[in-house]
C-alpha cells in the first residue's frame, strides 16, 4: 500500500488506478475513500516553502505575512484595502481583528506584540496614520515590533492636494518607526514586505511602516516569488567579552552596596528567571527600571523599588549599579541619576544609548540572557563557594531588613484609608490581587505605583504590562484585547483609570464585544486627572502663594459623572459599578464567571481622589446654552 501511495502522490498513478489496485489487495470502498481523502489532504498541505504566485497586490501581502507565521492582523475598515480583503477571505489562516479607531487598532498589535513576543501586523486606512500616532509613539517607545500598512491614492493624481492628499504621507510616522516606505511598484511587494518585517523584528524591535498606493495594491497579475521569512531573519546571540565578564565579576564580588537595575531588554530576552538567580547568588538587590515590563518579581526580599518614578531604596548608597537593559535613571524618568562615586557597568543590546549622558565603567553590548548567563558562570568560578555564602549572607539581611521595613511602611500609610468609601486604590488592588489568578496578565494604565505595590509581580505570578513607557494616554483596553489574543489562556485584565478611558477607548469596548475577546476592564474611576491636578497645583504661582485661591481649571472629570457600565451596555457587555471594599470580591468572582462564559466584562470602581484640591469639585461654570440671545 506505501508504494501506491507513493505513486499516487508522484502522480504516476490515477485516482481510479490507485482504487482499483487497493479493490485487488482486498480494501473495502470506504477504507479506499478514507486513504484518498487523507492523501489529499497531505497533498494541499505539502505546499514547497518557496513558491511562485501570481495574485492581486493584496493577494502578495497575505502570502507574505502567512509565510512570516501571521495569524491575526489588526485592521480599521478602509476601501482601499479591498483586495486585501478579498485575500483574507479566501485564507482563513489570516484572521482579522477589525477596530473602530486607528489608535485602537494600534495598541491592539502592540498587546499582543508585547504578550506574545512575536511581530504582530496592523492594516489601517491612509487617512487614518494621524489617528495611529499616540499609540504608534508607545510602541515606538516600548520597541514594539510592529509592521504596519496602509493603503493610498493613486500615485498619477498626487501633490494635487485632493482627497485625502498630503505631500508626503510617510513623514508623520518619520519619529515613531524604525523604516518607512512607499512601494512604488507592485512587482516589488513582497521585497519590501519581507525587509519591514525583518526589521521591525529584529532587536532592538519598532514599529516599520510600509504605505501602498491604489495602483499597488489593486494590481492585477502580480508575479512574486513567496519565500519563508525564517529565511531573512537576523538571528542575534550577542555574547559579552570574556574580559568584560571578569572585570564585572570583580567588581560584584567586591562592592560593598550594589544594585542591579532592570529593564525591558531581560523581559524580551526571557531572562527574567536567570535575573533571580543572579542576584540571589550574591544577595544582590534589584531595581525595576524604566520599562513597559513588571521585569522583577516585586514581592521578592531583594526587590528595592523603582528607578522610574520613583528611588529604590539605598540608591544614593550604591557603589556598583549594574544596568540590565533599561534606561539610566534620570531626572527625565521622574527620578535621581546614579552617585558620581558608584562605578556603573551598563549592559545594553540598544548598545548606541549607553554612555550618551553618565560616565560608564564598563560597557557591555551584548545580549541579556547570554551576559547574565555568563556572571552566574564566572562568579561561580571565581569565588568558593564559602565566600560566596560570606558575601550573600551578609548582604541578605540588610536586604531582607530593608524589604521588610518597606513593606510596613507602606502598609501603615494604607492602614487610615483601607475602609474608606470611596475605595482606596490601595485596599482595590489588593482585593483584585487575591481574587486574580497566579498567572494572570494585567495591563496597567493608571497613575502611580499601586498595583506594583498591592499586586504580586514576577516571572512566576501575575504578569505586569504598561504602563507604556511612552504615557500617551489612550492604550490599555486595546493593548488588553491583543494581550488576549495572544494568550487566550490566562486571565486578561485591564487596569485604567478614568481620564484614560474617555482618551479613545470607548471605541475599543465594540471590537471585545464583536470577537468575544473576554477580558476585564476595571476603571479606576475618581472623577479627576488626579496626577496632573498636583502637577499643576505645584507648578502654579497661585498656588504657591494662597492655596487657598487655587482653583481647578481642567482636572475635574464629574460633571457629568460617566456611567462605564452603562456605556458598555450599550455594546452588549455587562458590567458593575462598585465603590465599597467589601463589594471588590464579589465583582472579581462575576467578572471571571463572565470571561469563563467567553465575554468582556467591565468594573466602574469608584475610588477616591487624592492629593491638593483633591475635595474640591468647582470647575469653570460654562453653559453655551445660557449664552445664547435665540433659544434654537
Amino acid at each position: 500500500m506505501r508504494e501506491l501511495i507513493k505513486k499516487l502522490l508522484d502522480q504516476d498513478l490515477s485516482r481510479r488506478e490507485f482504487a482499483k489496485s487497493m479493490l485487488a489487495l482486498g480494501f473495502s470502498a470506504t477504507a479506499i475513500e478514507s486513504v484518498l481523502s487523507s492523501v489529499a489532504n497531505a497533498a494541499t498541505s505539502s505546499k514547497p516553502e518557496v513558491f511562485e504566485m501570481a495574485g492581486s497586490g493584496g493577494e502578495v501581502v497575505a502570502e507574505c505575512l502567512k509565510a512570516a507565521g501571521v495569524e491575526y492582523v489588526f485592521d480599521t475598515n478602509s476601501t482601499g484595502q479591498t483586495s486585501f480583503y478579498d485575500a483574507c477571505s479566501t485564507r482563513p489562516e489570516l484572521n482579522l481583528i477589525v477596530a473602530l479607531q486607528e489608535g485602537q487598532a494600534t495598541s491592539m498589535a502592540q498587546g499582543y506584540e508585547l504578550a506574545s513576543g512575536r511581530l504582530a501586523a496592523l492594516f489601517l486606512g491612509s487617512i487614518g496614520i494621524p489617528n495611529s500616532l499616540s499609540n504608534l509613539y508607545n510602541a515606538w517607545k516600548d520597541r514594539s515590533s510592529l509592521i504596519v500598512f496602509s493603503d493610498g491614492g493613486d500615485t498619477e493624481t498626487a501633490g494635487r492636494d485632493g482627497f485625502q492628499q498630503v505631500d508626503n504621507w510617510l513623514q508623520p510616522t518619520e519619529q515613531f518607526t524604525k523604516w518607512r516606505w512607499e512601494i512604488r511598484h507592485p512587482e516589488r511587494i513582497s521585497e519590501m514586505v519581507r525587509r519591514g518585517i525583518k526589521l521591525a523584528g529584529t532587536p532592538p524591535g519598532g514599529p516599520v511602516y510600509i504605505r501602498m498606493p491604489r495602483e499597488v495594491l489593486t494590481a492585477e497579475d502580480v508575479e512574486q516569488t513567496i519565500y519563508p521569512q525564517h529565511k531573512f531573519d537576523v538571528p542575534l546571540q550577542l555574547e559579552p567579552r570574556a574580559e568584560a565578564i571578569e572585570e564585572a565579576t570583580r567588581l560584584l564580588l567586591d562592592a560593598e552596596s550594589p544594585l542591579i537595575n532592570v529593564g525591558a531588554e531581560v523581559t524580551r530576552a526571557g531572562a527574567n528567571a536567570d535575573l533571580v538567580e543572579l542576584a540571589e547568588l550574591l544577595s544582590i538587590r534589584f531595581a525595576q527600571g524604566y520599562s513597559v515590563f513588571g521585569d522583577v518579581p516585586v514581592r521578592h526580599p531583594l526587590y528595592g523599588g523603582s528607578t522610574s518614578m520613583g528611588f529604590p531604596s539605598g540608591f544614593r548608597q550604591t557603589d556598583v549599579f549594574l544596568n540590565l537593559g533599561s534606561p539610566m535613571p534620570d531626572p527625565s524618568i521622574v527620578t535621581s541619576p546614579v552617585s558620581a562615586d558608584a562605578t556603573v557597568i551598563n549592559v545594553r543590546v540598544e548598545y548606541d544609548k549607553i554612555a550618551n549622558i553618565y560616565p560608564t565603567n564598563l560597557a557591555i553590548a551584548a545580549g541579556q540572557k547570554e551576559t547574565i548567563r555568563a556572571l552566574i558562570d564566572s562568579i561561580e568560578a571565581t569565588a568558593t563557594r564559602s565566600q560566596i555564602r560570606k558575601i550573600k549572607s551578609a548582604r541578605l539581611a540588610k536586604a531582607e531588613e530593608s524589604y521588610a521595613a518597606s513593606r510596613q511602611r507602606l502598609e501603615r500609610r494604607a492602614q487610615s484609608v483601607w475602609d474608606n468609601v470611596p475605595l482606596a486604590t490601595e485596599r482595590l488592588c489588593y482585593e483584585m490581587d487575591q481574587a486574580l489568578e497566579k498567572d494572570a496578565i494585567i495591563l496597567k494604565e493608571t497613575g502611580g505605583n499601586t498595583p506594583r505595590n498591592w499586586m504580586n509581580f514576577g516571572p512566576d505570578e501575575k504578569q505586569l504590562i504598561g504602563q507604556t513607557t511612552g504615557y500617551a494616554l489612550g492604550w490599555s483596553c486595546g493593548a488588553a484585547m491583543g494581550a488576549k489574543i495572544a494568550q487566550p489562556d490566562r486571565q486578561v485584565v485591564s487596569l485604567v483609570g478614568d481620564g484614560a478611558m474617555l482618551f479613545g477607548q470607548i471605541e475599543s469596548l465594540w471590537t471585545a464585544s464583536r470577537y468575544d475577546i473576554p477580558i476585564t476592564i476595571v476603571v479606576f474611576n475618581n472623577r479627576s486627572y488626579d496626577g496632573e491636578r498636583g502637577r499643576i497645583h505645584l507648578f502654579s504661582k497661585i498656588a504657591r502663594k494662597d492655596k487657598a485661591s487655587w482653583k481647578d481649571m481642567s482636572c475635574y472629570l464629574g460633571s457629568p459623572d460617566v456611567d462605564y457600565v452603562s456605556i458598555a451596555k450599550g455594546f452588549d457587555i455587562d458590567g458593575i459599578q462598585i465603590s465599597r471594599p467589601e463589594e471588590v470580591a464579589l465583582a472579581m468572582q462575576r467578572a471571571a464567571a463572565v470571561n469563563r462564559e467567553g465575554r468582556p466584562y467591565l468594573i466602574d470602581a469608584v475610588v477616591a481622589r487624592r492629593g491638593p484640591g483633591a475635595e474640591s469639585t468647582w470647575h469653570p461654570e460654562i453653559s453655551i446654552a445660557a449664552r445664547r440671545s435665540k433659544l434654537i
